[in-house]
């Protein structure tokens, strides 16, 4: 799925944990890689660039649907 400013999505950091985050900037000479607004487990924001679309740390995916 391409992504799209405003979705939510999930940020995967360095420590393997699940952030939930914001695609603020979508790049148009790649795929898939964009620009997050990310908030940790205890509300602090943080702005991660130019990040591709994958299961590994520091990368984002979409939510699974339940």
């Amino acid at each position: 799925m391409k992504p799209s400013i405003g979705r939510i999505v999930h940020y995967k950091d360095t420590e393997g944990k699940t952030l939930a985050a914001m695609v603020v900037h979508v790049n148009p000479d790649t795929e898939g890689m964009v620009n997050l607004t990310v908030w940790n487990e205890f509300g602090k924001q943080f702005n991660t660039l130019n990040v591709h679309q994958g299961d590994g740390a520091k990368q984002w995916n979409l939510p699974p649907r339940v």
